[in-house]
């Protein structure tokens, strides 16, 4: 804010400490032209730079009323929890949640099927989850249920 009126009256001392000499021969109508031009320049450097400063103050107050209606809900969603809406398709049925048991053991899966008939986001599940069993009734499609808490998919509470 103070550089500008330094500015300006460190000018205007330089120019009166140069015409010092001038009034001791007297002014004549050259010193009075370039006086008047050298405070016009000023005038005009002056305004430039008040006008720079006025327009980053401007920047500044519109990217903060911008940033301020960002942070703004819609009135649609103000009612809402925005933590549920969106864990909402994450959530597997647990009654496709298999144990099936195999020559290596008991493995947990969740079943292909079922995920197809309880399930409306199968496609979205992670192809790196999809796992094939080989039981005595043959193979089974599903996906590693550790695999997907990994990648945040969880169960249901209910059974």
């Amino acid at each position: 804010m103070f550089k500008p009126i330094i500015a300006g009256i460190t000018a205007v001392s330089l120019t009166f400490a140069s015409m010092a000499p001038a009034y001791a021969n007297g002014v004549d109508r050259d010193d009075v032209g370039k006086l008047l031009i050298g405070i016009a320049a000023i005038a005009a450097l002056n305004a430039a730079i008040d006008s720079n400063n006025r327009n980053d103050r401007s920047e500044v107050r519109n990217a903060r009323t911008q940033r301020a209606n960002n942070n703004r809900q819609n009135w649609a969603d103000l009612n809402r929890s925005r933590q549920q809406n969106a864990n909402r398709g994450r959530v597997l049925p647990r009654e496709c949640l298999r144990t099936i048991d195999t020559r290596f053991g008991v493995q947990r899966i969740f079943d292909q099927r079922c995920l197809n008939r309880n399930y409306n986001r199968v496609n979205r599940l992670p192809d790196r989850c999809a796992v094939r069993i080989y039981t005595t009734n043959g193979p089974r499609n599903g996906y590693d249920p550790l695999c997907l808490r990994e990648a945040g998919f969880r169960a249901t509470r209910r059974h």
